[in-house]
């Protein structure tokens, strides 16, 4: 029983820290085109 538990809870934290990871990973993409379209813009 309590090693079932255990799994669901590694299952959960996995999944919550690949969700973090991949909008961390989004917006870290995100700024990079933003300040080229910026500089496309003002140019």
């Amino acid at each position: 029983m309590k090693n079932k538990k255990r799994n669901r809870d590694g299952f959960f934290k996995d999944t919550l820290f690949e969700s973090i990871s991949e909008v961390v990973w989004n917006i870290l993409m995100f700024i990079p085109r933003m300040i080229i379209r910026l500089i496309a813009n003002i140019w």
